[in-house]
């Protein structure tokens, strides 16, 4: 058996199965713009626009808040000095000085001799004395009207004090303006002394010469 070579039949030959694909070309039309509609994009716009007041307003609301919680803090600062300072009004009303003024201002006077009534028998325990008011030289207690009076009074005290020493420094420099004068005084009665004096001095030397030319003078002839 012999192999021959098959004769390659020409493109016409072929099945149409076996011919190759042939490629058109075409024209592509572009896509045709379509114009947007309107009421989308107004009501896009005016969400947009209600969407930017919203914020507005909640950003109003908070800035409102805010101040309204400060000024409260602020409130409530405010009356918690005013509550420390009450307490401290009661504590300082509860003191035993306090007390003690409060028993000076209606005419009590300290007692060291307490007695006492043990309830309920009602029998006294101790010695009843009739206070005077001296028994406790040291322990004394001053109302507020006093403490002004002997505030006052220092007040005066050391006014006077101030004046009296101004006055003194017055008087002093006063006294140094004098003596200052009276030295500037008798410095210039000293210093017209002494030119009447080197005056007369010269005047004298002057008339010695004088006589002393003319008795010379006369010794001559």
């Amino acid at each position: 058996m012999t192999a021959l070579l098959a004769p390659k039949p020409s493109p016409s030959e072929r099945r149409p199965e076996e011919r190759a694909p042939r490629w058109s070309l075409r024209e592509v039309r572009l896509p045709e713009r379509r114009v947007g509609n309107v009421s989308f994009i107004l009501g896009l716009g005016v969400f947009l626009a209600l969407g930017m007041v919203g914020l507005l307003l909640l950003n109003t609301a908070l800035q409102e808040q805010a101040f309204a919680v400060r000024d409260q803090q602020r409130t409530a600062t405010q009356l918690g000095y005013r509550l420390a300072s009450l307490e401290t009004e009661v504590t300082e009303a509860r003191s035993s000085t306090r007390l003690a003024i409060a028993a000076t201002k209606l005419g009590m006077v300290p007692n060291p001799y307490p007695v006492y009534l043990p309830l309920p028998g009602g029998r006294i325990v101790g010695d009843p004395t009739a206070m005077t008011g001296n028994e406790v030289p040291d322990v004394r207690y001053r109302t507020p009207e006093q403490l002004a009076a002997i505030a006052k009074a220092r007040e005066e005290a050391m006014a006077r004090q101030a004046e009296e020493a101004k006055q003194k420094a017055e008087e002093a420099k006063q006294k140094a303006e004098e003596a200052k004068k009276a030295a500037a005084k008798k410095k210039a009665e000293e210093a017209k002394k002494a030119a009447a004096k080197k005056k007369a001095d010269a005047e004298a030397k002057k008339k010695a010469a004088a006589k002393k030319a003319a008795k010379k003078n006369g010794s001559g002839r």
